[in-house]
């Protein structure tokens, strides 16, 4: 499938580790299974990716993309900004826990990916912006969003937050919704 006339991209190799994922197991998919999928060498895959890390942050980023377009049409039915926090929220911890491939690559987190949960990529970073500012700039129109506070720095405080949330396996959708109506809103709204 590659060649240096044609080479492999990024597409295709996270595509390959996508099925070979499905097919073993996050753990268990190794830079030679995606290679053999691709039927190239496993230094043709480095050359995309250096390392197992960087192809799991990209699997990782391509997988949110597609939730987020998912979740657009929902986050658009909101009806204020609280309830978008509340429920855009659950769905969104729904939704990447439903996700077979990115749940086991949370559950299988090493310390580098622990650090890729809460400081995440620019692509996850801009995928969540993409996502939750229009809200936020609702919000700041309506005066409730606390002042002084950027679109970004709210999405990054909403990313870290999901972030926490993820490794709560222990909320049900009760108590995660409580967590997030005391600790989520009031570092946002303005009441």
């Amino acid at each position: 499938m590659g060649s240096n006339k044609n080479p492999i991209t990024p597409s295709q190799v996270i595509a390959a580790a996508t099925k070979c994922m499905y097919r073993f197991g996050v753990a268990k998919t190794s830079m030679i299974d995606v290679a053999k999928e691709l039927g190239v060498s496993r230094q043709t895959i480095h050359r995309v990716f250096d390392t197992r890390g960087d192809l799991l942050t990209a699997i990782s980023d391509d997988r949110s993309d597609l939730l987020a377009k998912k979740l657009a049409d929902a986050f658009a039915t909101f009806d204020s900004f609280e309830e978008a926090l509340i429920e855009g929220s659950m769905l969104s911890l729904r939704a990447a826990k439903n996700d077979p491939i990115l749940l086991q690559i949370q559950e299988r987190a090493d310390h580098a990916q622990d650090k890729f949960m809460f400081r995440g990529s620019p692509k996850l970073q801009q995928v969540m912006l993409d996502l939750w500012a229009p809200l936020i700039d609702n919000a700041r129109a309506e005066g409730v969003l606390r002042e002084g506070i950027s679109t970004e720095w709210a999405v990054e405080w909403i990313r870290n937050v999901h972030a926490m949330a993820t490794m709560r396996d222990d909320y049900n959708d009760e108590r995660m919704r409580k967590m997030l109506k005391d600790f989520l809103l009031p570092s946002l709204l303005t009441r």
